[in-house]
């Protein structure tokens, strides 16, 4: 008998309270989204839509996931040596 396949629950290691605020997370209100175009190369985009199946989430939200953990990286940064935006 074959274990690769074996599913097991993710919220097993949840406590009660954690559980109740993922579920009040999920179900509040979400905000406001934007369509936008973005070019990206082939290459990119087939490595983002691999990790997106690898955790189980579509790939459009590992990219906005991914996003806004670097803008808030860079929103951390010390402004002390403000670097020039690159265009390219």
């Amino acid at each position: 008998m074959s274990t690769a396949n074996k599913w097991t629950d993710p919220f097993d290691d949840m406590s009660d309270e954690e559980f109740d605020e993922h579920v009040d997370v999920l179900f509040s209100e979400r905000p406001r989204t934007v369509a936008v175009s973005l070019r990206v190369p082939t290459d990119l985009l087939e490595r983002l839509k691999r990790q997106a199946t690898r955790v189980g989430v579509p790939y459009q939200t590992l990219m906005k996931s991914v996003l806004e953990s670097a803008v808030a990286r860079l929103e951390r940064r010390e402004p002390s040596h403000p670097r020039r935006a690159h265009r390219g």
